[in-house]
């Protein structure tokens, strides 16, 4: 009888211990989507695509209307156009062309300059505030225009009354910083100690393909990530970027990365290659998305720079705890959604259907479908449907 007893304590014992190391997977899990009808004039082609909720409590996606002046926000809610912001090109209040965007508040809208390192601070009428120029550092150093876009997420950030801007690759220079921050009080630059890394293959700076030039951002309210698309670490500093830390993300479908090392076939080798691509933040939920292409084969016939643009062929994300552990990672189905437009809300990660080649697109439409990030302990499913 004792043996018995024994026998239970112990199964009970194990049964507990296992329960406690349980390491609980996450996934990606299909939901409903959320379909915006385009106006007659608003172009489905996005590169920079950002929500907004106002001081009221009213959510809107806004983007940049193709390559036009002219920023539109849809009504989360009813699915219809707000407003838009129209950017005069010349004139008093003219901002040239511009490329990429960060709102603060609709009285303070900050636009990246297509080519030019400068920032205009617009209001919602489209009037300016401030023209900002951060060509060189109080240092000396020339910085290079990059553009606040989504497409590559890299958006440009205000905190502590200091704007927070990118200084686009120059493998020709040293020192070559990554970011810059503006004092908004005093309008100084200076430049930021962490700088573009060294990438295996690309040492040749005549025949690399620049790949550099590819990278996210994103912050967490405390520190910033950066994830190189041709690296398989993710970089983590303080806010100053004196503190660097490097965090290995590698994903569980790719051996590696694939670089492309000369301009010959380069969007083809681009689009078939494994490669990682944007990191969003998800405050709601306190994790990290790290999208990551998969190794694929693109018909020759095909056009690879519109594939390219529509998130190519096939893509994971991994999934990112707190502590940039892995804690999942979803593989989704081929030609059906667009990572390079994607946002977070309180419901989840919206990722787009408008693939070219997803048989429901409609370039008329901007559809979202809602991913809700789920637990499992007995199965892990790796893959959205």
């Amino acid at each position: 009888m004792k043996r018995y007893y024994l026998l239970i304590i112990l199964s009970s014992l194990i049964a507990l211990l296992s329960c406690e190391k349980i390491n609980y997977m996450y996934y990606l899990e299909k939901d409903s989507n959320m379909t915006f009808d385009l106006n007659y004039d608003v172009e489905p082609y996005i590169k920079a695509l950002f929500p907004y909720t106002d001081k009221d409590g009213h959510q809107y996606i806004s983007f940049q209307n193709g390559f036009k002046n002219q920023i539109v926000f849809y009504d989360i809610q009813t699915k219809e156009m707000a407003f838009k912001i129209d950017l005069d090109i010349e004139g008093d209040n003219g901002v040239g062309f511009f490329l990429g965007y960060y709102i603060d508040s609709l009285d303070s809208i900050y636009l990246t300059s297509l080519q030019l390192p400068e920032i205009y601070s617009v209001n919602k009428e489209g009037k300016i505030n401030k023209k900002i120029y951060y060509g060189k550092s109080k240092d000396g150093n020339v910085l290079n225009a990059c553009n606040s876009l989504s497409f590559s997420y890299h958006p440009i950030l205000k905190f502590n009354n200091n704007l927070f801007v990118l200084s686009e690759c120059n493998r020709w220079k040293y020192p070559n910083p990554v970011s810059a921050m503006i004092d908004l009080n005093t309008g100084n630059v200076q430049e930021l100690p962490f700088e573009y890394p060294r990438f295996s293959g690309a040492d040749n700076k005549k025949k690399n393909a620049g790949v550099e030039l590819y990278f996210s951002r994103c912050f967490n309210g405390d520190k910033f990530i950066y994830s190189f698309f041709y690296e398989e670490d993710i970089f983590i500093t303080s806010i100053d970027h004196n503190i660097v830390e490097r965090v290995n993300v590698k994903s569980n479908y790719i051996d590696g990365v694939v670089m492309p090392n000369d301009y010959n076939g380069t969007l083809k080798s681009m689009c078939e290659n494994p490669n990682y691509g944007n990191l969003l933040y998800d405050k709601y939920r306190d994790v990290y998305y790290r999208v990551c292409y998969l190794k694929t084969e693109i018909d020759n016939r095909e056009n690879y720079m519109e594939l390219w643009d529509f998130g190519r062929k096939i893509f994971s994300i991994i999934i990112l705890d707190k502590n940039f552990n892995i804690i999942g990672e979803t593989v989704f189905p081929e030609y059906t959604y667009n990572p390079n437009l994607m946002y977070i809300d309180e419901k989840g990660l919206y990722i787009s259907e408008n693939h070219y080649k997803n048989p429901n697109y409609d370039d008329d439409k901007l559809i979202f479908r809602l991913f809700r990030l789920c637990k499992s302990k007995e199965k892990y499913n790796d893959s959205a449907v």
